[in-house]
């Protein structure tokens, strides 16, 4: 026990993370998928946000606890990618960079597609487009928080290690197989991206028409938009599933896995594009299946109409 513990990384070698801290992180993340499996049990009733949100005085305003722990991922990210790779011998130097970390070009499309979901996920999205956000209990952001650094750094680590053993150069890139699963992937990640975006917008505006309507009724002025909620219709994104928005970002990821497959991160279980979409998806789909149960309770069974969670004809 004693030779484990003194085999843990300092502190500081996890910033930015040195090999052995990075083979920790991403242990440690292989097991979140077994972690959420919690989310099935009783205690998924626990989930403070959301819909589900309960009143609690730690309770953190949801704009802003949202805000600082998705934010945690892209920063994080930036984060290694300009620091680890000058620790690094020889550091890589890559001919075609474009954002000036030395890594290859491919990596930099990969890291511009992460940054491009979460400043939609952590700043447009929460910041302009949600009508009103429940508070989020401080334990639900830690956790949130943590996953987007263990997810951020093993991505991170992966491109400049995979950099470091490939070489900066790859000529295989322009290759048949290469070019296919390169617009393949494109096509997949910005499908999900966009019909991602659009489906949760669809359901931000069905609240605010709701919001609007109550107001009316109740003869107010001010119209608030707090815990206003109402199940969308089944059509559209909405006619199969109750949380499209959902399935298109596994859909995004799962482009965004295609692609770090087909430009050098692997395709298996060493590949932290492929932790990620797991992860997404597990913990992710107990959540939707939870919510489903919720509508049901508040809008009775003929308003779900027997709509899936989020896997259209199963959960």
């Amino acid at each position: 026990m004693s030779t484990w513990i003194s085999s843990i990384p300092s502190p500081g070698e996890f910033f930015p993370p040195t090999p052995q801290a990075s083979n920790l992180l991403f242990n440690f993340y292989r097991f979140w998928p077994i972690a959420s499996l919690l989310q099935w049990t009783p205690l998924g009733s626990l989930q403070a946000m959301g819909k589900t949100s309960s009143a609690s005085r730690f309770n953190i305003p949801g704009r802003l606890a949202w805000v600082v722990a998705e934010s945690c991922g892209p920063l994080n990210l930036l984060y290694i990618l300009y620091t680890l790779p000058e620790k690094l011998k020889p550091t890589p130097q890559a001919s075609t960079s474009f954002l000036g970390t030395g890594l290859p070009a491919q990596y930099e499309v990969l890291v511009c597609l992460y940054l491009i979901h979460y400043v939609n996920r952590a700043i447009v999205m929460p910041v302009f487009v949600a009508p009103s956000m429940s508070p989020i209990h401080p334990l639900i952001a830690i956790f949130m928080t943590l996953h987007q650094f263990l997810n951020s750094s093993n991505i991170g680590c992966g491109m400049v290690y995979s950099a470091l053993k490939q070489g900066t150069e790859n000529s295989s890139l322009f290759s048949f197989g290469s070019v296919v699963g390169s617009i393949v992937g494109l096509a997949v990640f910005f499908e999900g991206l966009y019909r991602n975006i659009m489906s949760e917008r669809t359901l931000h505006q069905l609240r605010r028409d709701a919001a609007k309507r109550k107001a009316k009724s109740e003869g107010k002025v001010e119209i608030t938009y707090d815990k206003v909620y109402v199940i969308p219709p089944a059509e559209g994104y909405f006619r199969n599933i109750l949380f499209p928005h959902y399935t298109w970002e596994w859909i995004e990821w799962a482009g965004y896995w295609i692609l770090a497959g087909t430009w050098g991160l692997g395709w298996g279980w060493q590949s932290p594009a492929l932790w990620f979409l797991i992860v997404e998806v597990t913990t992710m789909l107990p959540r939707a299946v939870s919510a489903r149960s919720w509508y049901t309770e508040k809008f009775g069974k003929r308003a779900v109409g027997g709509r899936a969670a989020a896997i259209p004809g199963w959960l």
